[in-house]
């Protein structure tokens, strides 16, 4: 038998060595293709996954999924339906600690798919105690169960009854930010498989299959939420938000299985259990790297800027361009589809275009594109639910392009080793800009007066230029991303490896980063319990009208 070698962390044979090799991209005998194809459907697990996580955990995040029933049937107000993608989230920032987990805590011999699994169980759980909630009656009467009288409030408690739901909701998506750990963990390790001129063909590939659970998701959810409750058309339609709820239940199930029988997780290195005191050494030197203290701030500062929307967009949506479910599926579906062509066309000729210089242009065009569209949707230049879905289509593939941007840079960043941490420490950051987005959309949103439902209604000169003045003034704060961006990130990734080398290490960066972590962490759980408590939603640092 050949003489084992052992190295930081990694116990090999040396018929494994060769495999090694792929950390200086070189050449290895392991050819992740050969087993990752088209040809073995029965090893595409983890591309699968990408569908089923997309189903379920994108309707948290994804205007089309959420509208119908916080927006429309609950009516909750504009700056607690804002703050629902942070609310949902808010055990997302957890992930740092299932990476600990999946890169010391192997669970019979794998690092990966059987944390996959485990999320599918937690959301199990939680899709199916859903289920047995009370359903609360709609905010405004529906007469004859076909018209929508905006004139009689049935239900004033709607909003707060529907809390429930975001309650248990969060934990199911708990679950699922467990399974997305640990298979962007799984695509991180694909990704160090594969030769240089293909980098970045996994979370490619991973962002299509994602595409396509989302395509199911607007389906799914433009036929049954259609009924006049949830701002549709279809009068006698039987299905509730409950049900659609069962569906994710099921979904849940596949999951569990596709990630214990389906999922391939390439054995490159044959890791032993490694202690967590170990891992927090290791992480912690690695966090001494200017260049990852930068990435992090990056994770932070972009999306908090960025993804701020003003409280009147969806009210805008409601009230004025009109928007029903199915029309907003079918749109869902044409933008997916989109997605999907850009994803591919980015895959064939943009994998080694500057980071740089593909996001600053993406960004840009979307908040013109966004700007146009609002501007004459607001003046009543043309009211139109069909022009108002222009936002969307224009947008989506600079949408899934930028994003694809940060989540290569963030596969690039991890060590070997350490991927499962760093990716869920950097997703746990971009989580706690999530809470941060929305104040600062809120907050540049709450001298305009724009969360209810009675400026819109009204529709005067003077509200359409205080709804438009919330536009604008978060599109400014939008565009203020893109200095840091430019300013912190790297061009591309030669340009990371030779930033660890010369802009060196700082502990005392190290600690400062550690400490404003975990002040950031503090913030989103108390922001987000906030928001959830009848008593303090209507705060202004929340986006209220002020208690």
């Amino acid at each position: 038998m050949s003489p084992e070698k052992t190295f930081e962390g990694v116990t090999t044979t040396d018929n494994r060595i060769e495999q090694l090799k792929v950390k200086n991209n070189e050449e290895a005998p392991f050819e992740l293709y050969d087993h990752v194809t088209w040809r073995k459907p029965q090893n595409l697990g983890l591309f699968y996954d990408k569908v089923l996580q997309a189903f379920t955990h994108k309707m948290t995040y994804i205007k089309v999924a959420t509208y119908p029933f916080f927006g429309v049937y609950l009516n909750l107000p504009g700056h607690m339906y804002a703050a629902l993608t942070s609310i949902f989230q808010m055990f997302w920032s957890l992930k740092f600690f299932w990476g600990f987990l999946s890169d010391s805590r192997p669970i019979r011999g794998k690092n990966r798919i059987y944390y996959m699994a485990l999320g599918w169980l937690v959301s199990i759980f939680g899709y199916g105690a859903a289920c047995f909630l009370p359903y609360p009656e709609p905010y405004y009467a529906v007469d004859n169960n076909c018209f929508v009288n905006r004139t009689l409030v049935s239900n004033p408690d709607a909003p707060t009854s529907g809390m429930l739901y975001i309650a248990v909701m969060t934990v199911s998506v708990f679950g699922v930010g467990i399974t997305d750990l640990a298979s962007d963990a799984l695509v991180v390790d694909y990704i160090k498989l594969e030769p240089p001129k293909h980098r970045g063909k996994a979370n490619i590939f991973a962002s299509i299959f994602s595409t396509i659970g989302a395509i199911i998701l607007f389906l799914i959810m433009g036929l049954m939420l259609n009924s006049p409750a949830y701002g549709g058309q279809f009068c006698d339609l039987p299905f509730t938000f409950q049900h659609v709820l069962f569906i994710f239940f099921l979904v849940s199930v596949l999951g569990l299985l596709n990630s214990s029988f389906l999922t391939l997780e390439p054995e490159k290195v044959n890791r032993v259990r490694t202690s967590l005191s170990t891992i927090v050494m290791n992480f912690w030197d690695f966090m001494q790297l200017r260049v990852f203290q930068r990435c992090a701030l990056i994770f932070v500062l972009v999306p908090a800027l960025f993804n701020a929307k003003s409280s009147a967009i969806v009210k805008i949506r409601k009230n004025w361009a009109k928007v029903d479910p199915v029309m907003g599926s079918l749109n869902g579906v044409a933008m997916a589809f989109l997605v999907v062509i850009g994803m591919f066309i980015t895959q064939k000729y943009f994998l080694n275009v500057s980071w740089r210089k593909f996001f600053c242009i993406t960004k840009v065009y979307i908040v013109g594109v966004a700007l146009v569209v609002e501007s004459v949707t607001i003046f009543d230049i043309l009211r139109s639910q069909y022009f108002y879905f222009a936002e969307d289509l224009l947008s989506s593939v600079a949408y899934a392009v930028s994003f694809f941007i940060m989540l290569q840079l963030a596969a690039e960043i991890s060590e070997e080793g350490l991927e499962a941490l760093t990716f869920g420490m950097l997703m746990t950051n971009w989580t706690i800009s999530g809470s941060f987005s929305v104040i600062i959309g809120n907050l540049l949103s709450a001298p305009f007066n724009v969360i209810n439902d009675d400026r819109y209604l009204s529709d005067t000169l003077e509200d359409r230029w205080m709804v438009f003045g919330s536009v604008f003034c978060v599109s400014c704060a939008n565009l203020a991303s893109l200095p840091i961006f430019l300013w912190l990130c790297p061009k591309d990734r030669e340009d990371l490896a030779s930033q660890k080398e010369k802009l060196g290490r700082s502990k005392f960066q190290a600690k400062l980063y550690v400490i404003c972590f975990c002040i950031g962490y503090a913030f989103i759980f108390v922001f987000n319990v906030l928001i959830m408590v009848p008593s303090t939603q209507c705060l202004q640092v929340l986006g209220g009208n002020g208690c």
